[in-house]
């Protein structure tokens, strides 16, 4: 009974076993035989289209990011070069208004016919401060070298201006520390003055006085120098 049992399990099992492996092969040789859609085939074809142009375009894409990289770099030593040719144009023309400037001091220095020039101010600068109420000036004074003779002699220096709507000179003595005398001169050529010009508060200067008083000369050479244009002078 228990032998009858065991065969008829056994042989249920090898039913259901081949039952199986039949729809497995049913089932892969309808898929084998069945024809795919024929708007599959095309929208597979789409798909490897689409892929191939996404490709395409990653490629000129990264080849565009490497170009712009390159133009980014010639874009920048460029410009590098463009500073440096400013700068050396710059450098150039300051150097030529430097030499111009020698050329013409040591011309009057030593220009010949005509009478002998004396004692000239051939240059005068007035340069601002940190502080807006103090300024540096620089006299240059010349002689022709024809003369070849020393001269001395003092400068007097005043500012002109107001104070609110009152006009005012101001003395040397006004706007120099006590301790400074006036700025005095004795050379040969020429010789440079400097010194400092502290302004008093509220005053609003116009014009820059400078007199030369030469040794041995009673008449004074009085010159009158705009103060805003002072710098450009």
């Amino acid at each position: 009974m228990q032998k009858s049992v065991l065969t008829n399990g056994v042989a249920g099992a090898m039913v259901v076993t081949v039952i199986a492996v039949a729809v497995l092969l049913f089932v892969v040789w309808q898929l084998a035989t069945t024809e795919i859609a024929p708007e599959t085939k095309t929208l597979q074809k789409q798909v490897q289209f689409l892929s191939n142009d996404l490709k395409s375009i990653k490629s000129h894409l990264d080849q565009a990011k490497a170009r712009q990289v390159v133009l980014e770099k010639e874009v920048d030593v460029l410009r590098q070069a463009n500073r440096l040719l400013r700068k050396n144009e710059s450098d150039r023309q300051a150097e030529m208004g430097r030499l111009q400037a020698e050329v013409e001091f040591y011309s009057r220095l030593s220009k010949t016919g005509g009478t002998l020039s004396g004692l000239e101010l051939y240059r005068v600068e007035v340069i601002p401060t940190e502080s807006d109420r103090v300024f540096q000036f620089i006299l240059t004074l010349t002689q022709n070298i024809r003369r070849a003779s020393i001269i001395s002699g003092k400068v007097d220096v005043g500012i002109e201006g107001t104070i609110g709507d009152r006009p005012v000179t101001l003395r040397w003595e006004q706007v120099s520390d006590d301790k400074t005398p006036e700025p005095a001169f004795r050379f040969k050529y020429f010789q440079q003055l400097e010194g400092y010009l502290t302004l008093p508060e509220g005053f609003s200067p116009t014009r820059l006085l400078i007199t030369l008083e030469e040794s041995g000369k009673k008449a004074q050479d009085i010159r009158r120098y705009n103060w805003d244009e002072l710098r450009s002078y």
